[in-house]
């Protein structure tokens, strides 16, 4: 995979882009400031600068785009790990409860105790009544 292959989509379009130039820059001409369209040498030279620091202030704006990029995907991923993981976590909270709720008696066990309990309190009852248990039951 070849370092272009890496590199993320710029957002100009591409023949937005200026074509470089390989040639030599063209000679200048020897013609006076006043004739050669009214533009001093120091003027020209303060334009050229400025071009330069408009292409680097370019290149610049390509390389946050690329980086802005990337970091909204840093973001995304992260976000989706996230949310996989309170998927994860919900899930380990319901298989705890559903232990709990495992160990918990059933209906059926819960009868059978409710039922053992009323025959034992009914059975005291009767033992009090007829060997009677002072203050048990008020006098007649």
């Amino acid at each position: 995979m070849t370092d272009t292959a890496k590199r993320e989509p710029s957002l100009e379009a591409l023949s937005e882009r200026p074509a470089p130039i390989y040639a030599a820059p063209p000679p200048k001409p020897t013609v006076p400031a006043s004739e050669a369209g009214g533009m001093p040498l120091s003027e020209r030279g303060g334009l050229d600068q400025l071009s330069r620091i408009e292409e680097k202030s370019a290149r610049i704006e390509e390389k946050f785009a690329r980086t802005e990029a990337l970091l909204l995907r840093v973001e995304a991923t992260f976000q989706d790990a996230m949310t996989k993981l309170g998927g994860l976590a919900r899930t380990a909270e319901l298989h705890a409860l559903e232990a709990r709720m495992r160990s918990l008696p059933s209906v059926g066990s819960i009868f059978f105790v409710a039922l053992i309990a009323a025959l034992i309190g009914a059975a005291a009852v009767l033992a009090a009544q007829k060997y009677g248990i002072p203050g048990f039951l008020p006098p007649r």
